[in-house]
């Protein structure tokens, strides 16, 4: 039996005959509190929706925050964290002026592991540097592939111009984000085992042939260490602290509770360092607390599902509490899901979207079957609560064929045509053969699907 068959024909169901109403960026569920800081916000890492926040979308210096998309860019290079680099003198010795060094010298030998475990933890420059110039060849040509990510992930108020974030006061003019961007950089960094493991370290002790092997180096993360933090309430896992005269105080914080609920925090501080760690211990609290008295929405997830095509549907299952969250925060994506859990499962997709986008629930206002909508609104109901099909074009296609006013019948039998042979874990577009549309034949296409191995024999006994 198909979880696709059902979720199809629910979603029609549960979307017409509402309107939607567009929350601009600074409308928030709950206040954002006033802070001392250039800007700040705060991020339902499941989701990637701002919570709450000040000033989101101003110029903002990330510091050593940029560390973050740094190590995205090596991991995603294709080198094995194994591979054994080393150091050049010219690199090692002339990193950029005012940021932190370890003391590397020049001949040197480091896996990629170490250099990473060194530059998130202790931030270390010329461990960035070093690992910059051996996948790349330079540090500009490290920057460009930086900014190829900031270019795929969408981001259009982000620069960086060198890998280890050194902004104006070093002289470099184009590395620069917004607090909004800096959270989905961190959101994506932290959906990468290798990132989200060495983040949460409280120390490491360097391996490599080297002046500097045998060293422990503490987090600069001083949740970790010196500054009290509401245990209670949340556990902080990471990610990235950083420093400059135009920056100030930066540290992007990602926080987890008991039920599997991950905030990030991006606060770009104008205060000391203490200050800023307890001004975010302060909007943490804040935001779990509202979640606890019933005031803000959060939802369950796990690292692993948020990138994948639908992940959104994963998540919104845990907020149905159909998958559970394993010990290292992953999720079991071969668990099977009953035709009762699939409609937990879209209630709880539903109840999200209403409370984010104000759409009154379809159990107060329809009905009937034989309700209709427009077919503008149908199509924007659809994207509005499972954004993952925006690009699937055979959805498109059905849309087309609707009249311009659409029945629950309708919306139900091309919903269930048009998306029951895609797989909601890895939604990838099939090979398809178009056929005549009409309702009697409401499956005008061949196609064959991409799934995961064994995905149909699970779904169909």
């Amino acid at each position: 039996m198909k979880i696709k068959k059902y979720l199809c024909i629910l979603l029609g169901a549960v979307l017409l005959g509402s309107n939607i109403l567009p929350v601009s960026a600074e409308e928030y569920e709950i206040r954002a509190p006033h802070m001392y800081a250039h800007s700040y916000a705060v991020m339902d890492a499941n989701t990637g929706e701002i919570l709450f926040g000040e000033n989101v979308d101003k110029q903002i210096y990330p510091a050593s925050t940029a560390k973050l998309m740094s190590a995205i860019v090596a991991l995603e290079s294709g080198t094995p964290l194994d591979t054994m680099f080393e150091t050049e003198g010219r690199i090692v010795n002339n990193t950029t002026p005012g940021t932190y060094n370890l003391g590397l010298n020049g001949g040197e030998s480091y896996s990629l592991a170490s250099l990473l475990n060194m530059s998130l933890i202790a931030s270390a420059a010329d461990a960035t540097d070093t690992m910059a110039v051996a996948i790349y060849e330079s540090r500009e040509g490290f920057a460009e592939k930086m900014m190829e990510k900031v270019t795929e992930l969408g981001l259009k108020n982000t620069s960086f111009d060198n890998p280890v974030g050194s902004d104006i006061g070093g002289g470099f003019y184009e590395t620069y984000s917004t607090a909004r961007e800096m959270c989905e950089i961190t959101r994506y960094a932290m959906t990468l085992p290798a990132i989200r493991n060495i983040v949460r370290k409280t120390s490491y002790t360097i391996t490599g042939h080297g002046n500097v092997s045998g060293r422990t180096i503490s987090n600069t993360n001083k949740f970790y260490s010196i500054y009290p933090y509401n245990r209670s309430t949340y556990t902080i896992i990471g990610s990235k602290t950083g420093q400059t005269t135009a920056a100030g105080n930066v540290f992007i914080a990602t926080a987890i509770d008991d039920e599997g609920h991950e905030l990030i925090c991006a606060y770009f501080g104008k205060d000391t360092k203490e200050e800023t760690f307890r001004w975010i211990d302060n909007l943490l609290t804040y935001a779990f607390k509202n979640y606890n008295e019933g005031k803000l929405t959060l939802s369950k997830g796990a690292y692993n599902a948020r990138y994948l095509g639908s992940g959104l549907s994963i998540i919104r299952s845990m907020d149905a509490d159909i998958f559970k969250q394993q010990a290292d925060e992953t999720i079991d994506l071969e668990t099977l899901i009953t035709e009762k859990q699939a409609v937990q499962m879209l209630r709880a997709s539903l109840e999200q979207e209403v409370s984010r986008t104000q759409i009154h629930s379809y159990f107060e206002d329809i009905t009937g079957t034989d309700q209709t909508c427009s077919k503008a609104f149908f199509a924007s109901a659809l994207n509005s609560v499972l954004p993952g099909l925006d690009d699937v074009e055979i959805v498109d296609y059905y849309l087309e064929q609707l009249p311009d006013e659409v029945t629950l019948q309708e919306a139900g039998q091309v919903l269930t045509a048009g998306i029951q042979n895609f797989d909601l874990y890895e939604m990838t577009l099939p090979s398809i053969e178009m056929r005549e549309w009409s309702m009697e034949n409401p499956v005008p296409f061949m196609s064959t699907p991409k799934l995961p191995t064994g995905f149909l024999e699970r779904m169909t006994n």
